[in-house]
């Protein structure tokens, strides 16, 4: 993928945004449609975060979200200090250097805002300061919540009927024998013809690993995410070599330099990129040139968020030359009250909404 020329760099956006006049910060906390979601690490009946809205001298406002990453330690206080703390100084001389201090997903919200303010400046869509359009629609994975296996199959059955054809499956290994009835009980109800991921959110050791991926490789799995802790390399390598499951980085791909480090140690096949989690839609562009160099497959990992998190993401997944389809950018199907509208999932894909930035609505109402 190639940039086309744009500095997308807070200091770079800065550079080419109209004067800016003021922000506000909005606090979302958006139900769960099922309050009783779970993964590996963290269980929560809503999901919580903040919506930044830049306003321009020219009238034109640039908008993002993201959401409380607590499993990664962002914290919804400790952002929001941090925010208050920077934005006065962006606003008033326009300081990208600033944005520097700020981390993960605080940072990714300025820089999110500052893309969709220049784009819609522009009256161009955000895609077309992020590279050459390469598709107008992603295949979209739809992740399962840990319940029980007949729980969980029947969840699927229901999402296959709407038009998945793609499912992520969430295993926690409290009882691996748990976890391999998941993945049978799923496959057998889904059939063939469906794509199925799994993702321990780091609950296995390198050697469990390994032994649950040689019981569940005959239900033909495409991915096995992050199944070891995000600090274990070393076993995410023993896994690259061995596992017959293709190994994939989600937690661990947690900032550009350890992705750097990923890559130099040949510890995994494939990448989870998530713009907040790595701090912005342009360190996010920097980790995928990165991974096509060394032939590391790239995918986006789930947005969970507001559709405004999943649409700035989408602008960055349709310019990406070798991206590795499903996305996780459907999420927000399975959360209430959000402000935003304008983008949708139709037959198992999400497509470009059009108009200009992200291309979504913000609710005047917010």
């Amino acid at each position: 993928m190639s940039n086309k020329g744009y500095d997308i760099s807070p200091k770079g956006l800065l550079g080419a945004a109209p004067r800016l006049t003021g922000f506000r910060i909005v606090r979302l906390e958006l139900p769960k449609s099922d309050p009783t979601w779970r993964f590996a690490l963290a269980a929560n009946p809503a999901s919580p975060g903040f919506l930044l809205q830049l306003y321009g001298e020219n009238k034109v406002v640039g908008s993002a979200s993201v959401g409380e990453i607590q499993h990664l330690g962002y914290r919804l206080g400790d952002m929001k200090d941090a925010l208050e703390k920077i934005l006065p100084q962006v606003v008033s001389a326009k300081d990208g250097s600033v944005v520097e201090s700020l981390v993960g997903p605080s940072r990714a919200l300025v820089q999110m805002a500052l893309v969709d303010l220049v784009a819609r400046s522009n009256q161009v869509a955000a895609h077309e300061l992020l590279g050459d359009l390469r598709r107008e629609s992603v295949r979209v994975t739809r992740i399962l919540s840990l319940k029980s296996p007949e729980e969980m199959a029947k969840v699927a059955a229901s999402l296959v009927d709407e038009g998945y054809r793609d499912l992520k499956v969430k295993l926690d290994n409290k009882d691996a024998d748990l976890d391999f009835e998941r993945v049978a009980a799923i496959r057998t109800k889904v059939g063939p013809s469906v794509n199925l991921t799994v993702d321990a959110n780091q609950s296995y050791s390198a050697e469990g690993a390994l032994s649950i991926s040689n019981r569940i490789a005959q239900f033909n799995i495409d991915v096995f995410e992050q199944p070891v802790p995000q600090d274990d390399i070393e076993g995410m390598k023993y896994l690259r070599e061995r596992n017959p499951i293709p190994i994939e980085a989600d937690e661990a791909a947690n900032s550009v330099e350890r992705v750097d480090e990923l890559i130099r140690e040949k510890a995994v096949h494939g990448v989870s990129i998530k713009v907040p989690k790595l701090g912005g839609i342009d360190k996010a562009a920097q980790v995928v040139r990165m991974c096509s160099d060394a032939g590391v497959q790239v995918r986006i990992g789930a947005h969970v968020g507001s559709r405004l998190l999943s649409a700035a993401a989408l602008q960055l997944a349709v310019v990406i030359d070798d991206l590795v389809e499903p996305a996780e950018l459907a999420e927000f199907e399975r959360l209430e009250g959000d402000p935003v509208t304008g983008l949708r999932i139709e037959n198992g894909k999400v497509s470009l909404p059009g108009g200009h930035g992200f291309g979504v609505s913000v609710s005047e109402a917010l």
